[in-house]
């Protein structure tokens, strides 16, 4: 058995949308190992916000769980009541959710907002002082100065209002967090330094990590294992480096294709087609339409289940069958 903080089991995510629902995420499983930084890839709508929702259950209506489990630390959180799930959200995973800039409310100072996640969490058994103290102690690990902590959300910059997000997120030292495009909208200079963020959180606190985003270049900096998701499904995963150099599955060999590169001239090659409407997604494999491998009467028909094709390398597809 592999050392896992949070196990996923044939999890199933539909949107009651008419004429009929909509499959954002189907019979999903993969596990998070402990102390790792593990990403989560493809391009909208492969729904990898959708699958972070359902792990912490914050999907609001139309969204609901069909089937499946989530094991963290063996308790399987769709099966606890509000009250045992508040112990667990924050205490030991905590959410940066997409957008998360914008996140903040305005009319409250910095400092305000990350005392409540203590109030709310531990009540009022700290002080003034020791809130005070642990308020300016999370904003200096973010790099941010203790002035930051009497401002308000619009008086900060995109990359200042993330970074006290992230803070507002590790404030009860979680052992899991889950970061849904946190670098979104920000420029490069600024990307770095969240980046760089996440990995001294990994690192010095051995806090996990489970990052997703569209980026690519984000995955090959900073995680330590990479899964593709396409249609709902995940159809690749394995250690980055490994993933990046010998990518197995079709789609990943065309978004791994599609990174300009500054040191080498070629042409960007984009992938033919749309992703299916997940109402209806086609029978086989969701990707047989846009696939360069096609293999008529095999990927139209029949779904390719996952593969061990090397201690930690999975793939879902008819070429490896």
């Amino acid at each position: 058995m592999e050392k896992s903080i949070l196990e996923v089991r044939s999890l199933s995510v539909w949107y009651d949308v008419p004429p009929r629902p909509l499959r954002a995420v189907d019979k999903v499983s993969f596990l998070v190992r402990r102390g790792e930084i593990l990403g989560l890839a493809g391009v909208a709508p492969c729904r990898e916000s959708t699958l972070a929702q359902a792990i912490l259950r914050l999907l609001k209506p139309p969204g609901r769980v069909i089937d499946g489990e989530v094991l963290f630390e063996g308790v399987d959180l769709l099966r606890l009541n509000e009250q045992e799930l508040r112990r667990i959200r924050w205490k030991q995973i905590s959410y940066v959710p997409q957008s998360s800039m914008n996140a903040l409310n305005p009319v409250m100072r910095i400092r305000d907002q990350i005392i409540d996640v203590f109030k709310t969490h531990e009540g009022s058994a700290l002080s003034k002082e020791e809130l005070s103290k642990r308020v300016e102690e999370l904003l200096t690990r973010v790099g941010l100065a203790e002035e930051v902590s009497k401002m308000f959300p619009h008086e900060l910059s995109g990359g200042m209002r993330q970074r006290v997000v992230i803070a507002m997120a590790l404030a009860l030292r979680p052992q899991l967090l889950i970061a849904d495009e946190p670098t979104t909208a920000l420029d490069v200079v600024v990307q770095r330094g969240i980046l760089q963020l996440l990995k001294d959180i990994n690192v010095k606190d051995n806090t996990t990590v489970m990052l997703i985003t569209h980026d690519m270049a984000v995955h090959a900096e900073v995680t330590d294992r990479v899964m593709i998701m396409y249609a709902g499904k995940i159809v690749e995963s394995g250690p980055t480096l490994k993933l990046f150099s010998e990518p197995l599955h079709p789609y990943t060999k065309l978004l791994i294709s599609s990174i300009p590169r500054i040191r080498e001239k070629r042409k960007i090659i984009g992938i033919t087609g749309l992703p299916p409407d997940l109402r209806m997604p086609p029978p086989g494999c969701r990707f047989h339409p846009r696939c360069p491998h096609f293999i008529k009467g095999k990927c139209d028909m029949d779904e390719p289940v996952m593969r061990r094709l090397e201690p930690d390398r999975w793939v879902a597809c008819h070429l490896y069958s």
